[in-house]
Formats: structure tokens, C-alpha cells, sequence
């Protein structure tokens, strides 16, 4: 820090920089605006703005990266583009730590964004990590691509907790960034969080060059922030898409439980359930969570204390899926999926029985994300890929026999067409092979050299009536040739034959699959409708209030595994003609005894 008391020193530029760090130093001095600069005197806690018409000199700039300025720090403000984005975090902030700064380098690095560097910005022990460009980037676009990206994963963007520069303002110059190099600036390992440099016992030379080399060797390409706003496009859709589905999940719309739904935890039960929904037992799935997590993502949660075992188990049910609704398996790779869905449901279906979900906290959804990315013990320590569909061999095998089938039908229906020297149209190679348009499309080239020959030669065979030679009759006024009736050989005749059976085989299979299916569905809803109706008394009225609310549970229950939308409105009428004796009941409960 200087001291006030001695008078300043006239700076010498070639003293701290020499002539052969010349070129180095022009390419610093170039990545800074110069204008609406910012400042701190020695010894004041508050940044101040210089008159946005006041330009920050190249001396200036020197001075304080050499660490000789008598009065101030400085600091600058975003151009309308920049080669570099940084992410400030305060030594206070909650992302101060190893774990968030791994989180923060994995979002960018699925964003396209490979290479950051991390600093230590000043001796407080806060940090900017800085991702360079190898262009300049409009400041307005690359903030609005990383802020929304950090918001996506619900980082909290805010002063003294995590900031994002360049820092456009609305109406205003936005705020600005202390300058690399100054006192406190050190050079932090990623990993560990150790200094590798600090500049401190660094030359002013030697810290521009490392700096300098920094941004050659982690420049990330122009085309990546193209990576990004592609990136940043589809995480957005995507959790759209989740949100959307979220709330047109089956729910109990208006009606809210009185009790809390609570499974007896038979396993033998829960059991039965998911074989009949996967048609199978899904490996390390726990019965009990799986079916816990599909009643709190259709109806959220039903009583005070549960949004820890909501979170668990929703994560669960996520991570399989479930089959019988449409809901796709979230595993492994899907983290950042299943967090969106839990804090999804948490929030639009907490139905005010969590008070720190009702008032918004945002911690209370920290559990959420632990909650997704919690990875078994076994599996701890290796790297978790993303599932990607493989097309099995036995398909690609099958496809190929169907392509050379068609192909073989297709130059035997031509050879018909070229032996009998008859044009022919698409439709009429369509009838007579058997294919469709779209497979002829794709074999042009076995059928239409054949087809323009075929026209040329019925064109040329035909003169006009004009070209006729005297004598000659028309081709109108001759009588029509017979053309001789092809004889198809036994050969192919038996083929056609075999093709003809393979294909009603496969559609008399699928005919009964299809009304097997729609047996087993009918089946499915008698036996929920009876058991619904063995419990219905004839009349409300007759049952006291303890009967109608046990009523009303399972009612309730079977509300979510409704087989079809009758049924699913069926049970509401029964649901509201309860619900209407339970109010009379309760009315009547609470009317004074007369004398």
C-alpha cells in the first residue's frame, strides 16, 4: 500500500516494462475498455466511477499491474465486446469451496466451455475465474448465454455470492472488474486450490507473460460460444419439457388427502405392483420407495414432515421410470434431469404442508440436487456415462434382409416390364412389386434408367400423324396388337407365394396381440371397478364420519391407477358425493343441541 506522505514518482514505463515485453504489453492493454473506468484509493472500502468521458491512459493501466500506483486500484467496465467472461466469487460466498468450483467447471464444460482459468483476486481470498476467446464475443450475448446457464442450475447469481462479467447494465454503464495483476492477485491450482504463482514474488515482466500465456493457451475457439448458446437452448427446452410434464402428471386436481396416504410397507404388495407395470422385477429397485415416489409425483405431499422422504423417494421412481405412465427412466447422466423434476413436484405440490417450500427458501431444495447425484458405494470412484441407445445387430441384420428383399422384388417386377417392353409408371411398379413409394424412392436407381429407356422407345415407335409416309396408316387406325400373356415361372410364382404367407402370418399375430391386449386392459378395469364397488355403500348418509373418510382414502388411492379417463370421472362422482356427506355430517356435528 503506498504511503500518502511520500511525494509520487514520475513512472518509467521502459523500467517496469522494457522494449522487448513491448508487444506483450500492447496485447494486454487491448483487451480493456478504456472508458467509464472504476477506481479504489488506498485504504477506502467502496469502489468509485470515473466520469464516463474520462479515458483510462495505457500508463495508468501499467502502473497499477506493476503494483507501483500511488493511489489507487483500478478497474474497468465491458465494451460492447470482450475476448473474456469472468465469474467472481466473493471469499464469503457459499461457492467458495473445492466442491462448487467442480461444479461450476463441469456446467461450463458441458456447455462447450473446456478451458477456465482460476485466480485469486485479491488478498481478501476471493476468486475470478476467467474464460477467455480467441475472438471477441459480444458482452450483451455471452452474459445472457451464462447467466441463463448458471440460473438453469440454480446457481444463486448475485453481489457477494457469484457474478458474472462483462456486466451490462439496462440503462445504466453496469458494474465494473478490478484489473488482473494488482496487489493480492495470485495464480490458483483447480484441483486443490493451491497458489501456484503469486504476484507478490513476481516480476511485473514475469507476470504479464504468465498472464499473457494463460490467455494463448486457454483460449477457447469462437465456435464454442456458438456450443454454448446451442447448449444453453436445448437445457432450456428440456426442463420446459420436465416442468411441462410435471404438472400434467396425474394428480388429485382439487381434492387434497385428509390423512396421509401411507403404504403398509408389505414388500410382497409393492411387489406385485411394479412386476405389473415393468412386466419384470428392474434390478437394485426398492418396491417400497419406487411406489412411494409414484404417489408423491401424482399427488405431492399429503401430510407435515415429508419432504425428505418425498425427495428420496421421488429420486428413486425417477431414476426407473415408470412404463404404465409414459415417464422415461432418468438414470445415470440424467442428474441434472431429476433435479428439475423433484423441485418440480416440491414446489407446485408441497400443498402447503412444508413451511419452508411455502415461503420459498432455497435451501430447502438443497437436498434435491444430493438427492440426484447420490451414486451407490460400488459404483463410487468410476466414471458415470450417459445411456445411449445402440440399434441391437439383430435389427440392422433384419433391415438389411428387408432391403435386399425389396430390391429383389423390385428388378423382378422391371424385368416383367422391360420383357414385355411396356412403360410403366411409379404406381404401376408400386402394384406390381409390392414396395412402397418410399422404397422405390430410395432404389431409383434399379428401376428408372429401365422406365426412360422404355418411354423413349414407345415415343420413338409412335411418328406423328403429320411424319407419315404416303400409304401408311396411323397408328390410331391400326387395330391393336395383342400383346401375348407372360407366363410367370413356378420359380417365382412360389416365392410370391411365401411372401404372401409370411405376411398374413405376421398380421394374423398381430391381431391377437392386439385383442390379448385389449382383454387384459378390460380385465384390468373390471377387477378395479369391482373392488371399488364392494366397498360403495348404497347410501352416504348410513356411514359415520370414521367409515366415510376410510372410504375417501382409498378412493383416493385408486384415483391415481384410474385405467382410463370414464373410470378416472366415474370415481370423482363417487368422490364428490362422499365429500358432499362428510360436510353434511360435519355440519350437522357442530349444530348446538336444542333443549
Amino acid at each position: 500500500m503506498a504511503d500518502f506522505d511520500v511525494q509520487p514518482v514520475r513512472f518509467s514505463r521502459l523500467k517496469h516494462f522494457p522494449q522487448s515485453s513491448s508487444a506483450v504489453a500492447e496485447k494486454f492493454l487491448s483487451l480493456f475498455h478504456r472508458y467509464g473506468y472504476i477506481y479504489k484509493p488506498f485504504g477506502s472500502r467502496g469502489w468509485l466511477s470515473a466520469d464516463e468521458r474520462w479515458k483510462l491512459t495505457d500508463t495508468e493501466i501499467l502502473k497499477a499491474i506493476a503494483c507501483v500506483h500511488p493511489k489507487y486500484l483500478l478497474g474497468t467496465r465491458a465494451a460492447k465486446a470482450s475476448y473474456y467472461a469472468v465469474i467472481d466469487i466473493d471469499a464469503g460466498s457459499k461457492y467458495h469451496n473445492l466442491d462448487s468450483l467442480k461444479k461450476i467447471t463441469r456446467v461450463l464444460a458441458e456447455a462447450g466451455i473446456e478451458e477456465t482459468n482460476l485466480y485469486r483476486s485479491s488478498e481478501s481470498g476471493g476468486w475470478h475465474l476467467y474464460i477467455w476467446f480467441d475472438a471477441p464475443v459480444s458482452c450483451r450475448d455471452l452474459r445472457a448465454q451464462l447467466f441463463q446457464l448458471f440460473d438453469l442450475h440454480d446457481f444463486e447469481i448475485n453481489k457477494g455470492t457469484l457474478e458474472i462479467f462483462p456486466h451490462v447494465g439496462e440503462k445504466s454503464l453496469g458494474q465494473g472488474l478490478r484489473l488482473p495483476l494488482q496487489e493480492g492477485f495470485a495464480w490458483l491450482n483447480q484441483d486443490n486450490l493451491t497458489i501456484r504463482h503469486d504476484r507478490l514474488f513476481m516480476s511485473p515482466v514475469e507476470a504479464l507473460t504468465q498472464f499473457m500465456d494463460d490467455f494463448e493457451c486457454s483460449a477457447n475457439p469462437y465456435h464454442n460460444f456458438h456450443k454454448l448458446k446451442a447448449h444453453v437452448a436445448s437445457v432450456a427446452a428440456k426442463r420446459e419439457q420436465i416442468v411441462a410434464r410435471t404438472a400434467n402428471a396425474t394428480k388429485l386436481a382439487e381434492v387434497v388427502p385428509i390423512r396421509n396416504f401411507v403404504y403398509s410397507g408389505d414388500s410382497e404388495e409393492a411387489m406385485a405392483v411394479v412386476k405389473t407395470v415393468f412386466r419384470t422385477v428392474p434390478p437394485n429397485i426398492i418396491a417400497d420407495n419406487w411406489l412411494k415416489g409414484r404417489n408423491y409425483y401424482a399427488v405431492g405431499l399429503t401430510a407435515p414432515n415429508q419432504r425428505a422422504d418425498a425427495t428420496t423417494s421421488l429420486s428413486h421412481y425417477l431414476f426407473f421410470g415408470d412404463p404404465e405412465r409414459l415417464l422415461p427412466a432418468m438414470g445415470y447422466g440424467y442428474e441434472d434431469e431429476r433435479n428439475w423434476v423433484i423441485q418440480e413436484v416440491l414446489t407446485t405440490k408441497h400443498n402447503g404442508y412444508s413451511e419452508d417450500l411455502r415461503r420459498g427458501r432455497s435451501d430447502a431444495l438443497a437436498q434435491a440436487e444430493r438427492a440426484s447425484r447420490w451414486i451407490p458405494p460400488r459404483r463410487r470412484g468410476q466414471e458415470t456415462q450417459k445411456y445411449k441407445f445402440e440399434m441391437p445387430i439383430s435389427w440392422v441384420r433384419n433391415n438389411a434382409n428387408r432391403a435386399a428383399l425389396a430390391c429383389r422384388k423390385i428388378e423382378a417386377a422391371v424385368a416383367d416390364f422391360e420383357e414385355a417392353g411396356l412403360p410403366f409408371s411409379m404406381r404401376d411398379l408400386r402394384l406390381k412389386s409390392g414396395c412402397s413409394s418410399t422404397t422405390l424412392a430410395k432404389h431409383e436407381e434399379l428401376w428408372k434408367p429401365v422406365q426412360e429407356r422404355l418411354s423413349n422407345v414407345r415415343l420413338a415407335g409412335d411418328p406423328h400423324e403429320y411424319n407419315a409416309v404416303e400409304g401408311a396408316a396411323c397408328s390410331e387406325s391400326k387395330p391393336l396388337t395383342q400383346v401375348e400373356q407372360k407366363i410367370v415361372p413356378p420359380g417365382r410364382l412360389a416365392a410370391r407365394r411365401v411372401v404372401y404367407e409370411l405376411k398374413m402370418r405376421d398380421e394374423r399375430a398381430e391381431k391377437n396381440r392386439n385383442r390379448d391386449r385389449l382383454a387384459w386392459q378390460q380385465g384390468q378395469e373390471g377387477a378395479w371397478r369391482r373392488r371399488l364397488v364392494e366397498i360403495t355403500p348404497d347410501d352416504f348418509g348410513g356411514c359415520t364420519q370414521g367409515q366415510l373418510r376410510a372410504i375417501l382414502v382409498v378412493y383416493l388411492s385408486a384415483l391415481v391407477r384410474s385405467p382410463d379417463e370414464e373410470a378416472e370421472n366415474w370415481l370423482r362422482e363417487l368422490i364428490g358425493d362422499l365429500r358432499a356427506a362428510l360436510d353434511l355430517q360435519s355440519e350437522q356435528t357442530c349444530l348446538p343441541h336444542s333443549e
